[in-house]
This record gives structure tokens, sequence and C-alpha cells, in this order.
């Protein structure tokens, strides 16, 4: 990943023009490019972007805010489980409505607040009921709301119980310009010691019971014959539990490679240069990095049709499925066999196009900057 080595970005402005000031929250730059590359894009608009500076156990955003060097304009808070700890439900209650007042001082300091929802939950919640009140007193405090999909935001309004007209949907941009391009397919999967023949199924992330990965090799184990010219390939970081069940899974099953560990960023490009297609088994998604990873590369994708997935394939959206359907996934894995895969990739790569930083970066300075009215 491409990492920001500073604190802060800005873009030299017209004499006299005071930069909007933005402090981005929690900074998750490591382990995920989304928020570099939105800093980049409003960097270009003329923003300055700042990131937390240490850890500070009281008051973590209020007291970053009010530092005398910061001047901050707009709080823009991201994913809140980093402010939600504790393996007890007390502990976590305690944390809870710390991180809410914390948020209702920077408020209250005259600091605009704004939230990106990023997922209904955190995955593999500990306390579901907790973090969905969480999640509604937030929505009633922050100022504005953006949403990454248009699909889920009418949704989004009734479970977390705010006016609609406080969000505006824009986009997750593309990862075209953080990992390296992808290179021929013959190449890529003798550098990773793949079959060279055949169509490839990918799955590429973090491996989660919630993505649906132990339906896929069910899937895979049930139609031996309808695959038996093909390989699946599962990568990504795993527990040790449970990449331990998934060894013991696919024990029998022919054709299918498993790589339960973290894929370097210098090696992403082979994954998804050797693949044909991207498999994406999810059992529920609201916003999916791995699907704008796989569009990034014009892999085309077999998923659910749900979250933000048909919206942003457009009409790359030839191999999604409904996920209530028993035989959907594979009926969708059938269809790839028989699918015009070079036309399909070309639909993928035109449906990324739209998924540009630069419109992003305007529109998300252009929301921070609207009026605000009570809600």
């Amino acid at each position: 990943m491409t990492s920001l080595n500073t604190k802060s970005v800005t873009l030299k402005l017209t004499s006299g023009q005071k930069a909007l000031r933005v402090l981005i929250v929690p900074d998750c730059r490591s382990v995920n490019p989304y928020q570099d590359l939105l800093a980049r894009s409003l960097e270009v608009q003329g923003t300055k972007v700042f990131f937390s500076q240490g850890y500070r156990r009281i008051l973590p955003l209020f007291r970053e805010t009010i530092q005398p060097s910061s001047e901050i304009d707009v709080l823009h808070l991201h994913w809140i489980s980093p402010f939600i700890k504790g393996k007890s439900r007390f502990i976590r209650t305690l944390y809870a409505a710390k991180f809410l007042i914390d948020v209702m001082l920077v408020k209250r300091s005259g600091i605009r607040v704004v939230w990106t929802i990023h997922n209904r939950l955190s995955h593999e919640a500990a306390f579901p009921n907790l973090e969905q009140w969480v999640r509604r007193k937030l929505a009633s405090l922050v100022d504005r709301i953006i949403v990454l999909n248009q699909a889920t935001l009418k949704d989004l309004a009734q479970e977390f119980h705010f006016d609609q007209s406080k969000a505006v949907m824009i986009a997750h941009g593309h990862y075209r310009d953080v990992y390296p391009p992808a290179i021929c397919q013959l190449e890529a999967r003798k550098k990773l010691n793949l079959p060279t023949h055949g169509r490839l199924f990918l799955t590429l992330g973090l491996l989660r019971a919630y993505k649906g990965i132990e339906t896929l090799l069910e899937t895979w184990r049930e139609n031996q014959s309808i695959f038996a010219n093909c390989t699946l390939v599962i990568a990504g970081k795993a527990s040790p539990a449970y990449a331990e069940k998934l060894q013991h899974m696919i024990a029998e099953l022919p054709n299918v490679v498993l790589i339960p560990e973290f894929i370097e960023d210098d090696r992403i490009h082979l994954f998804f240069s050797a693949a044909s297609i991207v498999v994406l088994p999810y059992k529920k998604i609201l916003n999916s990095g791995s699907l704008i990873l796989a569009m990034s590369y014009g892999v085309p994708v077999i998923a659910p049709g749900i979250g933000s997935i048909s919206e942003y394939l457009g009409d790359a959206n030839s191999l999604l499925f409904c996920p209530d359907e028993k035989q959907g996934l594979l009926k969708a894995m059938q269809q790839s066999l028989h699918t015009d895969l070079e036309q399909l990739s070309q639909n993928t790569i035109e449906a990324c196009d739209r998924l540009d930083w630069n419109e992003i970066g305007r529109s998300t300075k252009q929301f921070y900057q609207c009026p605000v009215r009570r809600f």
C-alpha cells in the first residue's frame, strides 16, 4: 500500500485563501489504502488533511481537535470499532459512552462532524445490539453522513434513525494507483506455481466466515465434474483456527489452492493477473473493498447482488446471483464457464472508470462545506 509519509497534506493556495482543515480518524492507512487515497484526492482540492498523532486515552478526538496547531474545521469519522473496546459488555459500554461524549464535545466546540458509514456493524461484532445503539446515537450527533452506495441509503437511514437528507452518496474510489499493474496471465500463473491452463477462480482478502468461503468450498466439492478443468485459489490472512478449518475442508478437494496468509502489496497484482474470475460469495455485505480491487484490475466478478455490488458493477453485472437462491452461486459459476470474459472484463474496466478519485475529492470537499441545518 502506498501511504502518506506526513501527518498532513496540502496544496498551494492562492494568496489569502484559507485551506479547509480536516482531521480523519481513526488512522487506518497501514491496513487499508482507502484513507490515503481520500486524503490525496482532497489535497488536489486544496484541503489540508490531518491524521491522529499518537494515542490519547481520555477524549482523544476532542483533545486532538483543540491542539493550538490544529485549527480543525471538520472531523471526519470512519470506522468506529477502534474506539469501542473491551471483552465484556460492561467495559465496552463504558468505552461507547466515552466515545459519544468525545464526539459531542468536538461538535460543541464548533467543529463540523462527518461520518462515513463503511459497514452496518463491525464484522463479527461481539455485542451487535450495543453497537447498533452506538451507531444510532452517533448518527443523531454528527452533522453529516456519507454512504458509499445509493442502494442502501434508505435502509441505513431506517436502521440508524436519521433523515436521508442528512446524507449523501459518495462512491469508494478505485485502487488502480495503489498496487503494481497487471502482467501477462500465463507469466503470473507461472510465478505463483499455479496451473497454466483452464479458468482460475480467485477469492482474495481477509478470510472470514461471513464472506461465505465455506459455501464456496461446498459448491466446489459437490460439483467436481463441472469444475474438473478449473482451479480455485483462496488467498488471504486467516486466524489459525479458521485456517485449520479451511485446510480440513480442502484436504480431499482437487484443484483447490489455499494460501491462508497475508498477501504482500507487491504480490497482489500476480493473483489478479492470474485470475480468470473473482468470486465473492458473501453471505451479507454493505460495501466491498475486494470488489473494487477486482474491478481495479478489470477482472470479472461473481458475487451476490446485494449492498453496493450491483450498483458499482453496472453493465458488468452478468455474473451476479440472488443470495436467497439455493443454487445461485453454482449457477453463476457455471455461467462463467460459457461467458465471454474478455467483453465482461472490458465492461468491468468501464465501470471502474466511474470510481474516479478526483471527482470523489471534489464531492467530499463540497459536502464538508454544505450548510448544516438541525435534523
